[in-house]
């Protein structure tokens, strides 16, 4: 029955239950369905190229308060260089989800670290800063800044994993998105001049999280967009210009100008008295009230709504994430199990499952929290996973993997691992804006002509004939 089977599962290029069942229907009586399906999952061809579910729901981060918790990527723009410009560093504030957007001309560490001081010397270091593994991130002018700001604590993602901070990769898209329309009403190709507009409309958008905007957050006022306020100053001045001087302004605007910011500012502070002199002087009427009231402003009070939301907001995810915890499977020692591999990591027609083997289980401070250590053919795995980033194995053959010897195996990291189990040579496009005659393309100089994703658009490219 197996070699019957196999024949008709190879004949269909082996293709999934259906049209491997169908094929057998035709070709032979009283083979069951289920040796069908029991033959593909042991397939160890079919099972490395199985398509990976969406993730499931992750442990929420929760950080409270302003510049607790900065996340940092950046977003590759080298297919729509602008004036040398090619990267965009995107720096998001946890909590408030206040936005910082600058542009690079290349993604050298030294970039990135003097924008990080520009916005550390203005606002104050966060208490955590982080970002995924790149080279830019890892580099000694970025882990330097802890000599300047000793409390800072870095923290870098683990590679190919962008759930690890799954704020700033979401808001990377929204930036690209609204700078397209941008660039889309305005007519030009200019979008570094176009990220202080982004920049701005993001910040005075309302979070979903915390019902407040992040300009309202941080500064606690929303943006002063007045309307009507320039209207009324164009017409008490004396002058048509577009520039006023303070001398063309009467004395009657600038003094009901001030009294109605000071009438605002005071109507922003709240005044409560405090509960526990309140229970004091019920119970003894013959006291007087000792304690002062304390004053709320408008600005506490914002952000105290806004950690109320906020809070809520990480509670329903938590109660998700139980959820699936709870439904999650627990493996064991010597299972196989399948981790994806990213898609810069292999060609278009290679395995998309890495296939290992557990070797070692690590529980840290609790049993929900379960990590594993893997092995491949090839190595050991230096990195750590979880079980909500596996894919179910156990079921195939994997003869080689299972009998692997693991003191034998030299220990290589996850990138690695899996270009090495695709045989996949990187040929990085060389994005150049110019002919690509010259060496100082990086396919000329290695002799490999250029290819669709080296460049967009038109091209003046000579290197690809």
């Amino acid at each position: 029955m197996y070699e019957k089977i196999n024949d008709c599962h190879v004949s269909v290029g082996h293709s999934g239950r259906d049209k491997t069942w169908n094929e057998v229907k035709t070709r032979y009586a009283g083979i069951p369905q289920q040796a069908v399906i029991i033959f593909i999952n042991m397939c160890d061809v079919c099972q490395v190229r199985r398509a990976f579910h969406k993730p499931p729901a992750g442990k929420p981060i929760v950080s409270i308060g302003f510049l607790t918790r900065m996340q940092v990527d950046l977003i590759d723009m080298r297919s729509s260089a602008y004036d040398g410009f090619t990267f965009i560093m995107h720096c998001k504030d946890h909590f408030t989800k206040f936005s910082w957007l600058f542009a690079l001309k290349s993604k050298e560490a030294k970039g990135v670290a003097f924008h990080l001081k520009n916005i550390f010397h203005t606002f104050g270091p966060p208490k955590i800063l982080q970002s995924d593994n790149g080279k830019e991130f890892v580099a000694n002018v970025i882990l330097n800044l802890k000599n300047t700001w000793p409390d800072l604590l870095i923290i870098n993602g683990r590679a190919r994993h962008p759930q690890s901070q799954g704020l700033v990769e979401r808001a990377n898209a929204v930036v690209q998105q609204m700078l397209g329309k941008w660039l889309d009403i305005n007519e030009t190709s200019d979008w570094p001049s176009g990220l202080g507009p982004v920049m701005l409309a993001i910040n005075n958008c309302i979070s979903q999280s915390t019902k407040k905007t992040p300009y309202e957050m941080v500064f606690g006022q929303p943006l002063k967009i007045d309307h009507e306020f320039w209207l009324e100053l164009h017409r008490t001045s004396t002058t048509d210009e577009s520039v006023i001087n303070e001398e063309d302004l009467s004395d009657s605007f600038l003094e009901n100008k001030s009294t109605a910011i000071h009438s605002t500012n005071m109507s922003d502070q709240v005044h409560i008295v405090d509960d526990e002199s309140r229970s004091a002087s019920s119970t003894n009427t013959n006291d007087a009230v000792s304690d002062e009231k304390s004053v709320i402003t408008g600005h506490k009070r914002i952000r105290d709504e806004a950690e109320k939301n906020y809070l809520n907001t990480a509670e329903r995810q938590l109660k998700i994430y139980e959820r699936v915890l709870k439904k999650r499977r627990s493996f064991e020692m010597n299972d196989i199990v399948g981790l994806k591999i990213a898609d810069v990591d292999r060609s278009n027609t290679a395995p998309g499952v890495l296939p290992c083997k557990i070797i070692e289980i690590i529980e840290k401070n609790d049993s929900a929290n379960v990590f594993y250590r893997l092995a491949t053919e090839d190595g050991i795995i230096t990195e750590l996973f979880s079980s909500s980033d596996f894919m179910d194995l156990t079921q195939t053959v994997s003869a080689n993997l299972r009998q692997i010897k693991i003191d034998t195996l030299p220990m290589i990291t996850f990138i690695h691992a899996c270009k090495v189990f695709t045989k996949f040579k990187t040929n990085r496009p060389c994005k150049c804006i110019g002919t690509c005659e010259s060496n100082r393309c990086p396919c000329k100089r290695n002799q490999i002509q250029c290819c669709t994703k080296c460049h967009r658009g038109k091209s003046i490219c000579k290197n690809n004939t």
